[in-house]
């Protein structure tokens, strides 16, 4: 199967050669013929957090493509060496302005919608332990939503695991 990310390679980066499909694994790879890189095309991981505040969910409003005007929990990719905790404390600061403690995992998520490709998404919720809320230079808006009424356009799986957080979340 053809992912997005996969048009983005037609020469080996180790030798320049032309890179064609070859089955690896029972998959059609891309693979040198000369040298035999293999271009896994691997999921990259990725951290979101969910922070609520009075039962409500804070949610960013994507000013970029992929995905513009699609509504996200704050996160994004895991840095080489850094943790996915770390990741989501760093992010939810990046993003929102705001300081978070980590609590529990919400859970894991296969992202297979985004245009960049395939990512796992590692979900936490939070409490927000200070900071000011503001917004960075790649969101439009934030606005904190109901569980019953988020925004139509919401990006990935975060529907799905605001709603798990939800289900999981003492009565």
């Amino acid at each position: 199967m053809e992912s997005p990310r996969e048009k983005q390679y037609k020469f080996c980066p180790t030798c320049r050669a032309e890179l064609a499909r070859r089955e690896i694994d029972r998959r059609q790879l891309l693979a040198c013929p000369k040298c035999d890189f293999i271009f896994w095309n691997n999921p990259k991981p990725v951290t979101s957090v969910i922070l609520a505040k009075a039962g409500q969910v804070l949610m960013v409003k994507r000013k970029q493509e992929p995905l513009q005007g699609y509504w996200v929990l704050p996160g994004g990719y895991i840095d080489y060496g850094e943790t996915p905790q770390a990741a989501a404390i760093r992010e939810a600061k990046e993003e929102t302005n705001l300081d978070v403690r980590i609590k529990d995992l919400v859970g894991v998520y296969q992202i297979d919608n985004d245009p960049r490709g395939h990512n796992i998404d590692i979900i936490y919720c939070a409490d927000i332990i200070g900071g000011q809320l503001a917004i960075n230079e790649e969101s439009a808006e934030f606005d904190f939503f109901d569980v019953e009424s988020l925004p139509e356009l919401i990006a990935y799986t975060h529907r799905q695991a605001i709603g798990d957080w939800q289900k999981s979340r003492p009565e």
